[in-house]
């Protein structure tokens, strides 16, 4: 009987060691730290850099820093707003709320949840083309209701997960050992991953190793155009439906005294070009024209940046998320044409961000 409990024992101690050596990385990172706990972090104005890779509720998180905010500038919209930063603004009232609406019909959900001293004066969305095509909106992508709750910390799940991540070579335990103040979650710790206090987003590790990316060359992208799938459905004609959830929305915005500037986002030129070369993307020229129509009562404003040829493909993340200097960019041409962006925009840092940084993906500071 010693014997076998001797045996035993040889086989668990490692076992334990290796479980704890993970459990305690977990702990160490911060991953179950709650979207309370950082946003209250956020709001007292600590530099917070938040990015949790077992379990993750972006609306939620952004909708509690939203409200506690009340930044007189806020942008909306999928992960394709995420690039938009406090520095390109000169107001130092800014919130970067991108991941908050996934879908054309949580715009105004999010937005009425907001207390109402919490508004925005001016308000940034990001209207992502595929909000506009049925086929896409047939597949889930207009819910009848939205999850604003806490994901709890799952203690068994996150030391799996992190296990597997070390074996698929996702992070170091050094680095998730090494100091890391105001930072948390195993994707920051351990990626670089994940939303600064502005609420805007850094990819981290893959803008200096981006052939450690998920979509290198753009091979997803481009099957999804040839097979019209996963937000890349065919489409010839705008989604009757969609526009009337816009044109509740713009009015919406229009009775809460709130300045609205849409923005239409930006593919990879290479990903466009080869859209419109297929012939099967006919709902994208409609978007401009009904959006403006839809805007002119209120005069706000619409601009579309679907293609953008003065920026390359190698600032991109992927075939359709631009990196900080498409954004920067883009910003910058607000700067030229927007009125209700006027004075907001700060064009001498974009000017120097701009400069040749050696990076494609990163600004030069």
């Amino acid at each position: 009987m010693k014997r076998f409990l001797a045996v035993v024992a040889l086989f668990l101690v490692p076992v334990l060691l290796v479980c704890g050596v993970f459990g305690l990385a977990v702990y160490s990172s911060g991953e179950w730290r709650t979207e309370e706990e950082v946003a209250q972090m956020v709001l007292d104005g600590e530099p917070a850099f938040l990015g949790l890779a077992y379990r993750d509720n972006t609306r939620y998180y952004k909708h509690l820093v939203a409200s506690g905010k009340g930044a007189d500038l806020l942008v909306l919209g999928t992960s394709r707003s995420m690039q938009f930063h406090s520095e390109f603004f000169t107001t130092d009232s800014f919130y970067n709320a991108g991941g908050g609406s996934g879908y054309i019909n949580e715009f105004q959900y999010f937005l009425e949840n907001l207390p109402e001293d919490s508004l925005p004066d001016t308000l940034i969305m990001v209207m992502d083309q595929y909000f506009f095509n049925q086929a896409w909106v047939g597949t889930g992508g207009m819910p009848e209701a939205f999850d604003y709750g806490h994901y709890e910390f799952s203690a068994k799940t996150a030391l799996s997960e992190a296990m597997r991540g070390w074996a698929d070579g996702k992070y170091s335990l050094l680095d998730v050992f090494a100091p890391h103040p105001n930072v948390y979650g195993m994707a920051a710790v351990g990626r670089g991953s994940g939303f600064n206090p502005d609420g805007s987003y850094c990819y981290g590790r893959l803008l200096d190793h981006p052939e450690e990316g998920t979509d290198v060359g753009f091979h997803d992208t481009f099957d999804r155009i040839l097979k019209g799938t996963n937000r890349f459905e065919y489409g010839e004609y705008v989604y009757p439906t969609s526009t009337e959830v816009v044109e509740s929305l713009l009015a919406w915005c229009n009775d809460n005294g709130i300045q609205v500037v849409l923005i239409i986002p930006p593919y990879a030129p290479s990903v466009y070009e080869r859209m419109a070369e297929s012939g099967n993307y006919g709902y994208f020229d409609w978007i401009p024209k009904i959006l403006t129509e839809l805007c002119a009562p209120y005069g706000y404003e619409v601009y579309d940046f679907s293609y953008m040829p003065d920026t390359s493909d190698d600032e991109y993340i992927d075939g359709y998320h631009g990196g900080d200097r498409v954004y920067a960019r883009l910003t910058r041409q607000l700067a030229d044409q927007s009125t209700i962006l006027e004075g907001l925009i700060d064009t001498d840092y974009l000017d120097a961000a701009l400069a040749d940084s050696g990076n494609p993906l990163r600004l030069a500071q």
